[in-house]
């Protein structure tokens, strides 16, 4: 600048605005990834929260009659079913004696092995892990 080369100085910032783009696409391509594998392990809330930390939007958008004119066009009426499609299934009772084989231990095993969202609970598999394997618990956990 103070020895009058303005063409270096535009050649800089085309330099450093390509640098940037670079950047944002990496970013952009990181963000991806790390969506993909917090789904594959089921880690659902965190998944969409790392989507709204990303978002101009925070949370829930408001109930505004443009909001709601935009979710009826992406969820069209309902239709029935075609009769064809549809199968009755009925399933057995299960034999009690499947049920003598459960154990502290098997339990134990089991939640050392899940993996998954919460689901109705909110709760998901390390949460579980936590409160079945944790000797935090005392004896709790086997008397489950």
């Amino acid at each position: 600048w103070s020895e009058g080369d303005l063409q270096g100085l535009v050649d800089g910032a085309g330099e450093v605005r390509v640098r940037l783009s670079r950047l944002a696409e990496r970013k952009e391509a990181s963000c991806h990834v790390a969506f993909a594998r917090l789904m594959l392990v089921g880690q659902v809330g965190k998944a969409v929260k790392l989507i709204d930390s990303n978002s101009d939007v925070k949370g829930v958008h408001k109930l505004t009659r443009h909001v709601k004119t935009v979710l009826a066009c992406k969820h069209p009426d309902a239709k029935p079913a075609p009769r064809q499609l549809k199968m009755e299934i009925t399933t057995p009772e299960p034999q009690p004696v499947i049920f003598e084989e459960i154990d502290s231990q098997m339990v134990y095993r089991v939640a050392k092995n899940v993996h998954g969202s919460g689901g109705p609970t909110f709760l998901d598999a390390d949460g579980w892990k936590h409160i079945l394997c944790c000797k935090s618990y005392g004896k709790a956990s086997e008397k489950l």
